[in-house]
């Protein structure tokens, strides 16, 4: 059984699973200001940024946060860092986009932090927001990386509509990890190692699906749920 919660940012964020999670969620993004909660090492809004967004990023993590701002310093882009819990009182104004992605199961109450974002949205402002999808496969390995829950499409829709918002978009998406997570769920053990992940081979390969057919289909099935949702 996987332990260590910092297991996810040893995998290379250049793997098939981050590169089309970020161009899914790009394409919901408008032009405009945007603020990442729980942005991790930060490969996602220096993407962001690169497109000429107005990008804010937090994430309560010091050791991601000083990652972050290297690699913003690296590749040249202006980006505003907060190194605090969502909400915070550092940050002013309110936004065009907001992202959370992989963020929402690990909040104990969820309906506030959605209240919080749509607050802080301007009028017409997106949320873009990937989770878990299917209760039923909650497992250990969840508990073990701090998930509070997984997501029905008919409970993630409620508490989103409940809170003001007007979902506009909502997708299931990675199909081929439901058996991955089904294994783990009867063995309490990720049968793909880290190691096996980052194979260039089955890399190229995996990107080829995602980018030919799984990122394009709307199909009621997916390890993931992504929602584009107006304020």
């Amino acid at each position: 059984m996987i332990q260590d919660q910092d297991y996810l940012w040893k995998l290379q964020e250049d793997d098939f699973w981050h590169k089309n999670k970020d161009r899914i969620l790009i394409k919901l993004v408008k032009k405009g200001s945007l603020l990442d909660i729980g942005a991790g090492t930060g490969s996602f809004p220096i993407k962001l940024a690169k497109l000429g967004l107005d990008v804010t990023y937090i994430d309560a993590s010091k050791k991601y946060h000083d990652i972050a701002k290297l690699k913003a310093k690296k590749e040249n882009v202006k980006i505003k860092f907060f190194n605090d819990y969502f909400p915070s009182k550092n940050i002013k104004g309110k936004f065009d986009n907001i992202v959370i992605s992989g963020f929402i199961e690990h909040i104990d109450d969820d309906v506030k932090l959605l209240r919080d974002i749509y607050s802080m949205l301007k009028p017409n402002g997106r949320m873009i927001l990937l989770t878990s999808a299917y209760p039923g496969l909650y497992s250990n390995f969840d508990k073990s990386v701090g998930h509070y829950r997984r997501y029905s499409r008919k409970d993630l829709s409620s508490k989103i509509s409940s809170v003001g918002f007007n979902i506009k978009f909502l997708k299931n998406w990675d199909i081929l990890g439901i058996p991955i997570l089904f294994i783990t769920k009867l063995t309490g053990k990720v049968p793909v190692s880290d190691d096996g992940l980052n194979n260039k081979l089955l890399n190229y390969l995996l990107d080829k699906w995602f980018i030919i057919f799984e990122n394009k289909m709307i199909i009621p099935v997916g390890l993931d749920l992504i929602v584009m949702a107006e304020k």
